[in-house]
């Protein structure tokens, strides 16, 4: 038998670190969602907001099994470079632009509420703090130890963890104004579909974590969906649909309707420390994925050795612009498009190459469109407008390029 023959004890240590990144990614997908988008959600559909958690988390543990698995068959790793392999150029390029984009608005939403838990009066400017920090530490090449990783994925877990059990555990008081039917944050099942999109965006980003194990990337998937469950519940427990929908600081205004306001500071600081984790995550993802770009010669090589201040000034442009409620609604519609194209490029796969019968691919496919479309008519615009200008950038660097070096 030719090959490389995989001690039994190394492969035990792949394994072994495989399953450890769980609770670092279920972290940084908590801390990017939580105070993010539980209010949006709400305000959608009041308390069937719950259910759109499940079919949330339904699309990203189909997507995660479909990247596993596209990651099994090659040494892959961007989304633009699977997509490129199976589907061809353009598709490929398509969903690079959606995976930047995405990650890109997403870390502006999140700096933005991590911006009004700090400093509520402006904001816009702490938000822009908060990626200015994250642009510093990247462009100094500040890399997280192993110890640090575990302790902001402690404080991150701890916190969530005080906010549910004070939530769920202090009666809460009685809603003064009953929602009205069709008003925000009234219980409305047809906006499970718009609350899932919301929750989606806490959710892709699990499965970039765990390579070529789909088993690992279901439990990061279970874990994050019960952490959104839970502090869900909590908060819609203590604010109603109505009063959750309309907060810009939801966990806040929940621990204080519960007369846990002398925790707040704890609350502050694990929201800070989650949102600096989340939003270095996603200016990472977006460099790779520019990198990925300049790699298939759709962008200047310029874009890699500057991906971090591009990113940075970008998300802080975003920021300053747009709301996080707006924000999030956004990153979510692009993340969700970038997810159509990854499990599109999966449905090529033939079944002994599927880590299950289930064709993941297919069925991923279908909810991350649906989900996606029906979040808000203006978010699907925007993402439009991003594909089309990043596309056109694109093509046009192509065409120059080919126009300039002309094949012999």
């Amino acid at each position: 038998m030719s090959g490389t023959v995989v001690p039994v004890t190394a492969m035990g240590q792949v394994r072994g670190a495989a399953w450890t990144r769980v609770p670092a990614a279920a972290a940084a997908a908590l801390g990017a969602g939580v105070p993010l988008v539980c209010a949006p959600a709400a305000a959608a559909a009041g308390w069937w907001s719950v259910a759109g958690v499940a079919l949330a988390g339904l699309v990203a543990l189909l997507t995660a099994v479909s990247l596993a698995d596209l990651a099994a068959q090659s040494c892959l790793t961007g989304v633009s470079a699977h997509v490129r392999t199976r589907l061809g150029v353009l598709p490929g390029r398509m969903a690079g632009v959606l995976d930047i984009g995405g990650r890109v608005v997403g870390a502006a939403a999140v700096a933005g509420t991590a911006g009004a838990y700090l400093a509520p009066s402006q904001p816009k400017v702490a938000a822009v703090g908060v990626v200015v920090v994250v642009a510093a530490a990247a462009l100094g090449r500040a890399a997280f130890s192993a110890p640090s990783r575990w302790v902001i994925t402690g404080v991150t877990i701890v916190t969530l963890v005080v906010f549910v059990t004070t939530g769920l555990a202090i009666e809460p008081v009685q809603q003064a104004v009953a929602a009205t039917a069709g008003s925000p944050g009234s219980d409305d099942p047809t906006g499970v579909i718009a609350a899932a999109g919301f929750f989606a965006f806490g959710f892709l980003g699990v499965e970039r974590a765990v390579g070529t194990r789909a088993r690992v990337g279901i439990v990061a998937v279970v874990v994050v969906a019960v952490g959104y469950l839970l502090v869900c519940v909590a908060a819609l427990r203590q604010l109603g649909g109505p009063r959750l929908g309309l907060s810009p600081t939801p966990l806040r205004d929940a621990l204080a309707a519960a007369d846990g306001a002398a925790i707040d500071p704890m609350l502050t600081a694990g929201i800070l420390v989650g949102s600096l984790l989340a939003v270095r995550t996603l200016l990472a993802g977006a460099g790779v994925g520019l990198a990925d770009l300049v790699e298939a010669g759709e962008l200047p090589a310029a874009a890699t050795t500057r991906r971090h201040l591009i990113t940075a000034v970008a998300a802080a442009a975003v920021a300053l612009m747009v709301d996080p409620a707006t924000a999030v609604a956004i990153a979510a519609t692009l993340l969700l498009g970038a997810a159509a194209f990854l499990n599109s490029a999966a449905r090529t796969l033939a079944r002994p190459q599927r880590s299950s019968w289930v064709p993941t691919g297919c069925c991923g496919l279908a909810l991350s469109v649906v989900v996606g479309v029906n979040i808000s008519t203006g978010s699907l615009l925007a993402a439009v407008v991003v594909l089309f200008i990043g596309v056109g950038l694109c093509t046009l660097r192509v065409r120059r390029a080919a126009v300039a070096d002309p094949p012999e």
